[in-house]
């Protein structure tokens, strides 16, 4: 039995690449991006390489009516969750537009898979987390410490 991974961001640099594995490795995949910093032309290349055809949804994840309908057109068994907003400058110019995507839409996409029983997410986080440690490499038993709205998110989201 083949098992279906929605990916979140999937258009985006780790998430394609992400994509790409999966296929290799006999999984299928769903991907859903807004397209905010990604191209479509990664869900082509993505083909491309795999020489299969992506079901692509371009969908924001704070639309619950669109998640709604992607769950509901697929059999899914887990999520790999890319999706959100990603420069740790502009969060901090931005922070209230990191915390509505990245957290909110985070949120809404739990909602989401709890309405309809996938009950396994891979969460992409990130280092900022641990803020500005004095001593690499960071492990994970470095004190949570962030520094931005971004690396915020992400904690939030990880908690």
């Amino acid at each position: 039995m083949t098992h279906t991974i929605l990916v979140t961001g999937g258009a985006g640099y780790i998430g394609s690449h992400t994509c790409v594995e999966l296929i290799d490795n006999g999984f299928d995949v769903v991907i859903v991006d807004n397209l905010s910093n990604s191209k479509l032309e990664s869900i082509r290349r993505i083909e491309k390489i795999t020489g299969r055809s992506i079901p692509f949804y371009q969908a924001d994840i704070r639309d619950a009516a669109a998640l709604s309908r992607i769950f509901q057109n697929h059999t899914l068994d887990a999520v790999i969750h890319f999706a959100g907003l990603k420069a740790v400058g502009e969060s901090c110019q931005q922070p209230l537009s990191y915390y509505q995507n990245n957290i909110a839409g985070t949120l809404v996409l739990l909602e989401t898979m709890a309405e309809n029983g996938v009950k396994s997410l891979v969460f992409s986080s990130s280092a900022t987390v641990y803020g500005d440690p004095h001593t690499v490499p960071i492990t994970e038993q470095f004190p949570l410490q962030t520094t931005n709205p971004y690396g915020r998110t992400k904690l939030f989201i990880e908690e």
